[in-house]
């Protein structure tokens, strides 16, 4: 895991495209294409929705969570003398699994390998585990894999690719008092040797705790590869062809690991899931009392259930063996809610509406839609639109009684009338049981995605079976006697189209509204004479945002063919200014992006056009600009702070492609 003071914190609602468990250069997707036999086999973890995560190693002795090896730059020799003192009297799995089960959690998966190398489980692969290397000499994953079975809670174990305390990995800064390991590589001719050691530690961990779960990390070490990562995937499943495995041993997995976030509209198409911690880290830290409130760590699960996801919820237990108060506490919570709630959680599919509905979440299941509401209507009415079939039934699932509600209709929506008092402070749900699939309209989707042009532009409106669209041009709410659309509309000024679904003269779905920009084009630039590649400045300090270049003096001063990061750099605090000019081939709007870890910003002339600044994990963001044909000034501003680095600038527009792709060193110029 990668420490948290990186870790840009998530709330209920909100997204940010970081994955600090694997800090690469670029998001990527391993999970496979789904088949019949995947599904099969990937039953029971979807229907799961929540799991437990556990950090638990000898890092838990000093006591500043699961990266301090890294972070506290502790040579190794220093490090081992921890297992020394590890001795967890208190540890009880019984204890532990029944805090899942109690949770709501369905299973449950902990550390046997952490980044630190030392070994949670008993391996003959090195004496550097729990059992022959602690005065405790326990093994805790088969005292948890029993009482998982035990308890009906699905196991599962953590393995790190990457090993700070291995012989065939070379830290990134060997200094022999001040080590930085994060990332590794692979030591000359040592690669065949580590992967001979990972093949018999996975096999011992197949075969002595029969784990339904491997769960991957540390992949972004220097020369992992995805053939690599295929080939762990298939000699697992030769091992245990049931075995379900997460994505990050890149090249191969099952499902999806967005890391502290949620995705807005999860991940259509892939299995996935969300890992969190319940504070700030995932290892024990006793400074971190940073807790997340039981609401939000509720929300966060409907949330993700809602689109159609798991949540790996984290505990980090303490040297002695015991899962913090704060933390069993919100568990507790958590498990009382599903108790009266988690029929609208397991077993669940996401919801029908494209857009999150503005009070509170939904999900469902055959014949019936659980609307978990966040904010209680005052009035008393529950407003439901797009929802065409009338239910059957309508209920408070948290009822025992379940008193049937009233429900009416009020143009496309449903209004289900409730109490006045909110059964459930933090989320209450509302069924609403059908007949058969019930029919729900979205709004429409007005395209295309880009809403900018400079003489003309076309919009288009997805169609619904059965209804018919009337569209608006001034931002009004269309009505029935509203233009029909029946084919794309050529618009040369700004406006703003608004559309809505109607059916027998009646409204059936919500409206949408696309707001249309017209641009002027930005001048291009004379440049006699350019080089290839672009210029960039290199500065040492500490920094939260980009800084002001302006009065800073460099550290050095050089050339790149394009906007990748020198390497020549330190592991951490520094800034970079890149400096130069991009050819664009066609007069037309263009996007520019920038993904970085930590922040970076673009420019293009004196216009700021990407701000993807701050502290986080990789990023992307983006920004839109018009421009002439020809050569344009651009500035590129990136800083760096702790933990993992990373830079890429892509564009899109005429000329070039309407998919981001890397600015290309053939288009980058600089005058000498």
């Amino acid at each position: 895991m990668k420490h948290s003071y990186l870790i840009k914190v998530i709330g209920v609602m909100a997204f940010a495209a970081v994955c600090l468990l694997q800090p690469v250069g670029v998001t990527r997707s391993f999970a496979q294409t789904t088949t019949h036999q995947d599904s099969v086999r990937m039953r029971w973890w979807a229907h799961a929705r929540f799991g437990m995560f556990i950090h638990w190693g000898i890092y838990s002795v000093p006591a500043h969570a699961e990266w301090y090896m890294n972070n506290g730059h502790v040579p190794r020799a220093v490090y081992e003398k921890y297992a020394k003192e590890f001795d967890p009297t208190k540890f009880n799995a019984d204890t532990w699994v029944k805090i899942a089960k109690n949770a709501g959690m369905k299973y449950l998966v902990i550390t046997s390998k952490h980044h630190d190398g030392f070994c949670m489980f008993n391996t003959k692969a090195t004496n550097y585990n729990v059992v022959k290397d602690t005065p405790w000499h326990k093994d805790p994953l088969k005292a948890l894999s029993a009482a998982c079975r035990k308890y009906g809670v699905h196991f599962g174990t953590y393995y790190s690719i990457m090993d700070w305390h291995s012989p065939y990995q070379g830290a990134s800064d060997p200094n022999p008092e001040h080590p930085t390991y994060n990332p590794t590589h692979f030591k000359p001719g040592k690669k065949g040797a580590y992967i001979k050691y990972m093949k018999t530690q996975l096999r011992e961990l197949i075969t002595q705790y029969h784990p339904q779960i491997m769960w991957f990390d540390g992949g972004w070490m220097e020369g992992w590869t995805p053939k690599d990562g295929k080939d762990i995937y298939n000699y697992l499943h030769k091992l245990d062809p049931s075995l379900i495995i997460n994505n990050r041993l890149t090249g191969a997995g099952d499902y999806e690991t967005p890391e502290q976030q949620i995705p807005p509209n999860g991940i259509p198409g892939h299995y996935w899931e969300t890992c969190m911690t319940i504070n700030d880290d995932w290892g024990y830290n006793a400074a971190d009392s940073n807790f997340k409130s039981s609401e939000t760590l509720i929300r966060n699960l409907i949330d993700i259930a809602s689109k159609g996801g798991n949540y790996l919820l984290n505990v980090g237990p303490t040297a002695m063996g015991v899962i913090p108060k704060p933390e069993v506490d919100r568990l507790d919570t958590m498990g009382t809610w599903l108790k009266a709630n988690g029929e609208a959680i397991y077993g669940t599919t996401a919801s029908p509406f494209t857009t999150q509905l503005p009070w509170g979440r939904c999900t469902q299941k055959p014949g019936t839609l659980f609307f978990e509401v966040f904010d209680w209507p005052k009035d008393g009415k529950l407003v439901i639109h797009g929802v065409h079939s009338k239910p059957e039934r309508a209920f408070i699932l948290s009822d025992k009684e379940r008193t049937t509600l009233k429900v009416s209709r009020r143009g496309d929506a449903l209004v289900v009338n409730v109490p006045d008092r909110e059964p459930d402070k933090i989320c209450t749900v509302v069924a609403l049981e059908f007949a058969g699939k019930p029919v729900v309209y979205n709004p429409p989707v007005v395209g295309p995605m880009m809403k900018s042009f400079l003489s003309s532009t076309v919009f288009t409106i997805s169609p619904a079976p059965g209804t018919e669209i009337r569209y608006t041009l001034d931002g009004q709410t269309p009505t029935v006697g509203s233009p029909l659309y029946s084919h794309p509309v050529t618009i040369t000024d700004p406006m703003t189209v608004t559309a809505c679904y109607f059916r027998d003269g009646q409204a059936v779905s919500g409206t949408s509204s696309a707001t249309f920009t017209k641009l002027e084009a930005k001048p291009a630039v004379s440049l006699n004479g350019p080089s290839s590649g672009v210029e960039y400045k290199y500065f040492t300090g500490e920094w939260t945002s980009v800084p002001d270049f302006t009065n800073l003096k460099p550290v050095r001063e050089s050339v790149m063919p394009d906007f990748a990061l020198p390497k020549k750099r330190a592991l951490q605090y520094y800034a970079i200014e890149y400096m130069g000019y991009v050819y664009v081939p066609v007069t037309g709007v263009y996007t520019f992006y920038t993904s970085s870890d930590d922040g970076s910003n673009l420019y293009i002339g004196n216009d700021l056009v990407v701000n993807n600044d701050g502290l986080h994990g990789m990023t992307e963001e983006h920004g839109i600009i018009a421009l002439e044909k020809g050569f344009h000034r651009i500035r590129v501003g990136y800083f760096q702070s702790q933990g993992s680095d990373g830079l890429e600038v892509k564009y899109e527009g005429p000329g070039v492609g309407n998919k981001p792709i890397p600015i290309p060193d053939t288009v980058i110029y600089f005058k000498r």
